[in-house]
């Protein structure tokens, strides 16, 4: 069972959680700039670009939920913002994503994680727990602020966890991590470089003071340190030695492609609320025009998928996500995280098929 469990860890995972490709994430702000980039690495995937409305009544989806007869709901709330998010496993369960408020969140595998449990607090799962806080908030202040007082995030048993980077459109930037039962969070004041990989903010940091560009006695020559565990150098180097030209989303893009081209990819710019995108399968950069977005709770929930053979501004391409196609996706999603043939056809996985798709059957339009 515990073999059984830890399969079943590494469905939900996502691409951050293999050890031997890893996520990058950071912000390049300053007076005229604010700007996110984002690495996803792992394999090629499949998924679906999501747009999610505001007053929509939400319920909770815990483990337990997923994996058990249990549907009863801990909590519900209503979304007060809408968002755009990057979704493997179907709608309501984002890797990341930003929120028509410039808030914009993600979670990258750190092996330390453990859990942080409030008995008065509902569980959801990690990935709806990141929904969760796009739906309510729109600054890092208030996400930090109810940390403890909000719900706590579900990780799947006998296996490691994330730790979550996030920023919002007044260029603030903090850290999230669960270590030994406590939230650790680290803002701006406490982060010489708002940028975050797969070790604890502070672990990377330690290691890249040696660099002569950080006061260290190590030359740091960027043609030569290209090695997987050179990301966060590489970024930090990067972004430490970047003049205001007008163009930081350009440069943004320069930093992703130099530590480490991701599977997925994405920048957004919060001063004009544009998002850009791009995948392993389809290298043309895409963008999306949030502004232009319809959020009201009356609109049709949309998706786009990530591989998308649309060019330039895509606002236009989204279609209408219905139950079946939203099912889809949770099947094409689900063999992405295991290679277990015994694991696939077991009672346990198909239920948390089954139920992941059952919980939006009756959110979600027919056609």
């Amino acid at each position: 069972m515990k073999i059984l469990f830890f399969r079943l860890a590494l469905i939900f995972s996502i691409s951050c959680s293999v050890e031997s490709t890893a996520c990058s994430a950071f912000l390049l702000t300053g007076k005229d700039h604010n700007v996110v980039g984002f690495n996803e690495n792992w394999k090629t995937m499949p998924g679906m670009i999501v747009i999610n409305k505001r007053d929509v009544l939400k319920r909770s989806i815990s483990w337990q939920n997923l994996t058990t007869d249990q549907t009863k709901a801990d909590t519900r709330w209503t979304s007060k913002f809408g968002s755009v998010t990057f979704n493997l496993l179907g709608y309501d369960f984002p890797c990341y994503g930003v929120n028509e408020k410039g808030l914009f969140l993600v979670e990258l595998y750190l092996e330390e994680t453990t859990r942080v449990y409030h008995p008065k607090q509902p569980n959801l799962f990690w990935a709806q727990w990141i929904q969760y806080q796009l739906d309510h908030y729109q600054s890092v202040k208030e996400v930090v602020d109810h940390l403890n007082d909000g719900p706590n995030i579900d990780w799947w048993p006998n296996a490691a966890g994330s730790h979550f980077f996030l920023t919002d459109a007044a260029g603030n930037a903090a850290t999230i991590a669960l270590i030994n039962g406590k939230y650790t969070v680290l803002t701006n004041k406490e982060m010489s470089m708002p940028l975050l990989c797969n070790n604890q903010y502070q672990k990377d940091l330690n290691a890249a003071k040696k660099f002569d560009f950080l006061g260290g006695n190590k030359k740091f020559d960027p043609d030569q340190n290209k090695n997987w565990e050179d990301r966060y150098n590489r970024a930090y180097y990067m972004l430490k030695n970047y003049k205001y030209d007008k163009k930081p989303v350009a440069y943004a893009w320069n930093v992703l492609n130099a530590i480490h081209p991701g599977e997925w990819q994405t920048v957004i710019d919060t001063k004009t609320m544009n998002l850009y995108f791009r995948s392993d399968l389809r290298k043309e950069v895409k963008t999306i025009d949030i502004s232009k977005l319809d959020f009201s709770k009356n609109a049709a929930v949309q998706y786009l998928d990530i591989h998308t053979d649309e060019k330039g501004i895509v606002n236009g391409y989204f279609q209408n996500l219905t139950v079946a196609k939203n099912n889809q996706y949770v099947e094409k999603g689900f063999p992405i995280g295991y290679d277990n043939k015994e694991f696939g056809t077991s009672s346990v996985f198909g239920k948390l098929k089954r139920n992941v798709m059952k919980f939006f059957e009756n959110i979600l339009p027919e056609s």
